[in-house]
């Protein structure tokens, strides 16, 4: 696969249709910080299936659409697009999409057609490429491959393998064992809930037979109790129709008198009402009176109060007065006093103003005269700090060599300790041999275990299809056994004895003849043999002289097995299969096989006894049915028997696979701890021969540093010694700071002295502001005082006339109040008068109205009495009614004919108590049987189909388990052997490649924390040049990063994704690491045909690329591309 372009409409920063050119070789993206070049990365990962908001810097996936700026509206939708070149449906081109809108999420579509995430995921996932490919390396990634664990680091070494498509579909199969195991669960859940239910339902078939009996005797008891009520009630009703006619006739009585009452009751409230008139208006007249009483002596007391009041304001205004006019004194006072001040203040001014420029002066020439100090101060330190410097440089130069010296001769001390510690290869090679053998022998049993395996598993099916096939037999047994169990049983109580003496249940006919039995004895059936009925068989013997059978017939006697009572009437009926008109004699009948009679005198019947024939026929069926049940239930057994036997011959074989298993994993154990071991010694003779070649390169490259490291103390030294002492400059540098620091004495003191006159001028200028703030205040408050004396001298005026108009008021309204009291009192005797008449009244209307109360009561109880019988009349009516309808409903007659139609005599009926006591103890014991199920045999048929299914079903399941977990086995297998392989590829490369970054050194990868490499963490291990091997969070920053470099390149040429993108990789890089690094890029697009984005902010990697786009962000929030191809501009230049 080679990704050719990506295209991005409305996503993120970039609203317009935006297409970002990927050519072969290093394409470089460059722009300033917060333009948008990351949004390009994010793109393609969006589009080859992330789905974690969170990774896409947002906080839902809706975020990753344009949200609009000051300018432009934001878009409803988000559009990425992949071109892709070289799938493995071998099309020329493949164009990738996914789409988001606002509120209906997002879809993907493959060159126009919708497809899955899942589908797009397994087609980046089987390029070696997808949204979490390590070849898509975004900011940070570097830090984070550094401080990853190791388990998360293995996630790389898989997508090297190319197994990250192998991981999906190995979930995918362990989601469907989990789904298959869960249904067969439910599966042995469902059918062991069957088996119960068919037990259940073998109880409720019992029970279903004791509730049809009991429900028969209920039917005739409820007869019994509504005969019994309806008896009760026609008796009831005839009663009560007698009671309520004499109840009328009291009634009569009782409501003449109490008209009368009514009468009297009249007259007595005609009187009351004119004698409360004449009292209401007595009262109203003294009500009023009593009204205007009071009003005048609130009046009178207001007058009293106002005239108080106007006492009290007088005396108040003369001592406003007088306040007012002592602060229009004060005011005068003040203003002089601030007018004084004020000149004073403007004296001290002008003094001011004629000293400041002799101070200006005096602080000119101290600053000038500072300065100057200060020059020849930092002069003379600028030359001590010079000679400082060199010393010092001289002696860090002298330390450095020293250090340099001692650190060479340790590691030349190192160098021969860890030779010396080096082991012996000889010991490790013949254990790579024992190991090796072990792991042939351990493969060896491996592939015995995988042939037996192989063997039982097949003993198992086949043992399986026989199981299906007993299975299929055993049902079909059960089934027929129980279908003749169910017709029995049915047919048993069809043809119950009723308990009556009839011939009909003695009769055995022939089948086929039942009908022809049934039509030739008709009603003669029900009669019995026992003479003491009024109808039975007494029998005749058969005399010389009966007539012979006509041709073409026979006798019924010889089909039917009956009494010697019935042998002479059989012996003169013949069957024929049709009536062809044979002559019959005196006393003979024919009839047909289909149940036609003709008898000898001409009579035909063509219809006639179908329940006798029904009954006849249902007897010689259930014989039958004894007859085949015997047959069946050994058949039953048989298919059990064998069913239990190829049961246990599952069991052995699947017994025999479990011990094949556990022996295969065993050896697979041994052969993987074989070949762990022959791997770890391989790697520890590899490490003693590599640390060996690596202890002799860093003995001499130590012998070098050593000799350099002498040479460089020696020239330290004497550079330290030809440097001067110092003193003569220390001397001078004392003086220029004593005159300096005198000159700074005397600039603070001429800056003091200016600072202290413009305080002054400062304070004066305030204080002559406050007091002409303070004039004009007092000025305002003297002409407020003046203007409320005048205001208090009107308001005196205008008490003083309001006094005198009250002076008169109170004596007048004293008069008054002497008058209405004497009419008030007047008014108060006339209505205790009528009150006294209103009372009267009320007591005659009191005595009528308990006169005309009992009348009432009378007339009422009459009318109760009346109305109580005439509705128990009715109630006992509606009761016979309601026990007649009933009796329509339940039993399809009225109620006197019950008795016959249910089957019980009148005389026996006891009271409707005791028949309703009967009736309850029988249902009572019915509902004592609890809910009864009558349709328990069919559901038992059913149930034990349905099981049978269920138990095929199951077996499916069983085997699909068998199968997936082998498939798991085989990806798991699958994925070891390529994870182990690319892993010593990747480790191959990444040695290389540490080397070359670093120039020199050591590194390697190393799988732990499990021995299972697709469960084991992958650790990285570096030796730069100088360094001990060490983990590679112990390395610096600098150290780290290239290490992480080698690594993602390592994993690259291992399996080269289509695609790298490295966002701001050459970041935390010197500029001598990223020469190196862009020489290892140039070296990748050599050997891989990967296409490489490069996002950078340094001048050195952008020159080495062979085109650019640059983003830029001309409109705030909006991206947009530019790009350049620096292969073609050189070629124009050099043209």
């Amino acid at each position: 696969m080679q990704i050719k372009r990506l295209r991005l409409t409305g996503f993120k920063s970039f609203v317009d249709p935006a297409d970002l050119r990927i050519e072969p070789g290093l394409t470089g993206i460059v722009g300033p910080n917060g333009c948008g070049k990351s949004n390009l990365l994010e793109a393609l990962r969006w589009t080859m299936g992330e789905n974690s908001a969170k990774s896409m810097r947002g906080a839902g996936m809706e975020d990753v659409i344009f949200a609009g700026t000051a300018t432009r509206p934001q878009r409803d939708f988000a559009e990425v697009s992949i071109l892709v070149d070289g799938t493995a449906d071998d099309s020329d081109e493949t164009e990738i999409v996914r789409r988001i809108e606002r509120g209906a999420g997002s879809a993907y579509r493959v060159n126009g057609r919708d497809v899955r995430a899942k589908d797009v995921s397994l087609l980046f996932a089987d390029s070696a490429t997808g949204a979490h490919s390590p070849a898509l390396v975004s900011q940070g990634r570097i830090g984070a491959i550094i401080s990853a664990r190791p388990g998360e680091r293995r996630a790389m070494l898989e997508e090297a393998a190319g197994i990250a498509g192998l991981h999906v579909r190995r979930k995918d199969a362990e989601q469907r064992l989990r789904a298959t195991e869960a249904n067969l669960e439910k599966l042995g859940e469902l059918i062991t809930e069957q088996e119960a239910r068919a037990a259940a339902l073998r109880r409720q078939a019992k029970q279903a037979e004791r509730y049809r009996a009991l429900s028969d005797q209920i039917r005739v008891a409820e007869a019994r109790m509504i005969f019994a009520r309806w008896r009760d009630a026609a008796h009831a009703a005839d009663l009560a129709r007698k009671e309520a006619a004499e109840a009328e006739a009291r009634v009569g009585d009782a409501a003449e008198a109490q008209r009368a009452a009514a009468a009297h009751q009249t007259q007595a409230t005609d009187r009351l009402a004119a004698a409360r008139a004449a009292a209401l208006h007595a009262r109203d007249r003294a009500s009023e009176a009593a009204h205007q009483l009071a009003t005048l002596r609130t009046e009178r007391a207001s007058v009293d109060r106002r005239i108080e009041a106007l006492a009290e304001a007088r005396a108040r205004i003369v001592t406003d007065r007088e306040r007012e006019s002592a602060l229009a004194h004060d005011a005068a006072e003040a203003l002089a006093r601030i007018a004084d001040e004020a000149r004073a203040i403007e004296a001290r001014m002008a003094e001011a103003v004629a000293r400041q420029p002799l101070l200006d002066r005096t602080l000119a020439e101290a600053e000038r005269a500072a300065r100057d100090a200060e020059v020849a101060l930092a002069q003379a330190l600028a030359a001590q700090a010079s000679e400082a410097a060199d010393a010092r440089v001289a002696q860090a130069a002298l330390t450095a060599a020293r250090t340099r010296l001692d650190r060479a001769e340790r590691d030349r001390a190192r160098v021969i300790a860890e030779a010396k510690a080096v082991g012996e290869i000889a010991p490790l090679v013949a254990e790579r041999k024992a190991a090796s053998d072990a792991r042939a022998q351990a493969l060896h049993h491996a592939e015995a275990a995988r042939q037996a395996l192989a063997r039982t598993d097949g003993q198992e099916r086949a043992a399986i299809d026989s199981r299906d096939r007993a299975q299929s037999a055993r049902a079909a047994a059960h089934a027929e056994l129980a279908a003749i169990d169910s017709e029995s049983v049915a047919l048993a109580k069809a043809t119950r004895s009723t308990g009556k003496d009839r011939v009909l249940d003695q009769l055995r006919p022939d089948p086929g003849y039942e009908r022809a039995l049934a039509a030739a004895l008709g009603d003669d059936l029900e009669a019995g043999l026992d003479p003491a009925a009024l109808h039975y068989w007494g029998g005749a013997a058969a005399s010389p002289d009966d007539p012979g059978v006509p041709a073409d017939t026979v006798p019924l006697a010889r089909h039917v097995a009956a009494p010697d009572a019935l042998a002479r009437r059989l012996a003169q009926i013949v069957v024929a299969e049709s009536d062809a008109g044979q002559p019959l004699a005196v006393g003979q009948r024919l009839v047909t096989m289909a149940g036609t009679l003709r008898r000898w005198d001409g009579y035909v019947a063509k219809t006639g006894g179908a329940a006798a024939a029904e009954r006849l026929e249902r007897m010689n069926r259930l014989r039958a049915l004894e007859a085949s049940r015997a047959p069946a239930a050994r058949a039953v057994d048989a298919a059990d028997a064998e069913l239990a036997r190829i049961d246990a011959t599952i069991l052995d074989a699947r017994r025999a696979a479990v011990e094949a298993r556990r022996v295969l994993d065993a050896a697979e154990t041994s052969a993987r701890d074989a070949g762990r071991a022959e791997d770890r010694l391989a790697s520890a003779i590899e490490r003693i021969e590599a640390q060996r070649a690596d202890l002799d390169g860093r003995a001499r490259r130590i012998d070098a540093d050593h000799d350099e490291a002498a040479a460089e103390v020696r020239r330290a030294e004497s550079v330290a010694a030809a440097l001067p002492d110092g003193s003569a400059t220390r001397t001078q540098v004392a003086l220029l700071q004593r005159e300096a620091e005198v000159h700074r004495r005397a600039v603070a003191q001429a800056q003091t002295d200016r600072a202290a006159l413009d305080r002054e001028m400062a304070v004066d200028r305030e204080r002559l502001a406050a007091g002409q703030a303070d004039a004009r205040s007092w000025r305002t408050r003297s002409g407020e005082a003046a203007r409320r004396i005048a205001d208090m001298a009107r308001r005196a005026e205008t008490m003083e006339e309001e006094a005198g108009i009250l002076a008169a008021r109170p004596a007048i309204l004293d008069r008054q109040l002497g008058e209405l009291q004497v009419t008030h009192a007047t008014a108060r005797a006339d209505a205790e008068a009528a009150l006294a008449a209103e009372r009267a009244g009320e007591a005659a209307l009191r005595e009528t109205e308990e006169i005309a109360r009992v009348a009432a009561e009378a007339l009422s109880q009459a009318r109760e009495a009346r109305a109580g019988a005439a509705a128990r009349a009715e109630n006992q009516e509606l009761r016979r009614i309601e026990m007649g309808r009933v009796s329509g409903e339940r039993f399809e007659c009225p109620p006197p004919l019950l008795p016959e139609r249910a089957g019980f005599r009148e005389d026996e009926i006891r009271t409707p108590a005791d028949e309703a006591t009967r009736h309850e103890r029988l249902t009572l014991e019915r509902e004592r049987i609890g809910p009864v199920n009558l349709v328990a045999e069919t559901e038992l048929a059913e149930i034990e189909a349905a099981s049978t299914a269920n138990a095929t079903e199951r077996d499916e399941l069983v085997q699909a388990v068998h199968r997936l977990r082998g498939s798991i086995g085989t990806l798991n297998r699958e994925g070891r052997q390529r994870l182990l392989a690319a892993f010593a590829a990747v480790d191959g490369h990444f040695r290389r490649l540490f080397t070359t970054l670093f120039n020199g050194g050591q590194a390697h990868l190393a799988l732990v924390d499990s021995d299972d490499p697709l469960e084991a963490g992958l650790e990285i291990m570096a030796q730069p040049p100088g360094k001990k091997l060490q983990s590679l969070t112990l390395l610096s920053g600098g150290e780290q990063a290239l290490t992480a470099v080698a690594l993602i390149f390592g994993l690259f040429l291992t399996n080269p994704a289509p695609i790298c993108v490295l966002d701001e990789v050459d970041a935390p890089l010197d500029d001598a690491n990223i020469e190196r690094f862009c020489d290892l890029l140039d070296a990748m697009t050599r050997e891989t045909a990967t296409r490489y984005l490069i996002v950078t902010h340094n001048a050195v990697t952008m020159s080495r690329m062979h085109r650019l786009f640059g983003v830029t962000m001309i409109e705030q929030g909006v991206s947009r591309l530019v790009s350049v191809d620096l292969g073609g501009a050189t070629s124009l230049l050099a043209a």
